[in-house]
């Protein structure tokens, strides 16, 4: 055989040679393939749980928080609040709450802008109108607290948002339409003391002395049984 022939250089030849555990390379490929889609489809699995146990989570961290409304650990309450709501917004309660531990803390703007937010994610939620209206008829502007305890009992009929708006009519002189509405308060809850008084004076300022002594009598005879 001619030298020439001897010292030629061979073609390179593909890679055979097992790989870990005996794998060749096609095979480590396929393998690795496999386990990231494994992984990709594990960790989507479980975002998914994760993002569908959020109402859970919230409803939880709500419950500490309501355990924290109470006299010196309402900044708590708060924080514990924004956790809930964090973890999901949609949980219009922890708005209405963390509006009533702000108002308890003399932060009315703060209150009434989570009020306001209560009930925009569920607009069935009629106390935080009412208590809408208790802010805006604090600083006299009493358009729209009618308007907002007329959004309360359009959303469902409460003695509150009757008591408060009867008590705005009356700051307003319209002693008749307050009357009314005292009526209608007496109707869904008849053993309510600051009902029929509230409606005894609207009835004296009517000129009425005998409705105003029966509703002070009635209040009084209530108030003797509680």
């Amino acid at each position: 055989m001619p030298s020439s022939q001897k010292n030629a250089v061979r073609p390179l030849q593909a890679d055979r040679t097992p790989g870990l555990f005996g794998f060749s390379r096609k095979q480590r490929r396929i393998l690795w393939y496999t386990f990231a889609a494994i992984v990709l489809a594990g960790a989507g699995a479980w975002t998914y749980i994760y993002i569908g146990s959020a109402p859970q989570r919230a409803r939880l961290q709500y419950d500490d928080a309501m355990r924290m409304m109470k006299p010196g650990y309402y900044q708590l309450a708060i924080e514990s609040f924004d956790r809930a709501i964090k973890t999901w917004p949609g949980l219009a309660d922890a708005y209405f709450e963390r509006g009533n531990a702000y108002q308890i803390l003399n932060r009315d703007d703060d209150a009434l802008a989570d009020f306001e937010k209560a009930a925009d994610v569920n607009p069935n939620l009629y106390r935080a109108y009412a208590a809408m209206g208790s802010i805006y008829r604090s600083r006299k502007d009493y358009k729209r607290a009618m308007d907002a305890y007329t959004k309360s009992l359009a959303a469902k009929p409460n003695v509150d948002a009757l008591f408060e708006r009867g008590q705005t009519y009356e700051l307003l002189g319209e002693h008749q339409k307050a009357i009314e509405d005292y009526d209608k308060a007496i109707v869904e809850l008849p053993d309510a003391p600051a009902v029929y008084r509230a409606r005894g004076l609207s009835r004296r300022n009517l000129g009425d002395e005998a409705g105003y002594d029966a509703d002070r009598d009635m209040a009084n005879r209530i108030e003797h049984r509680q």
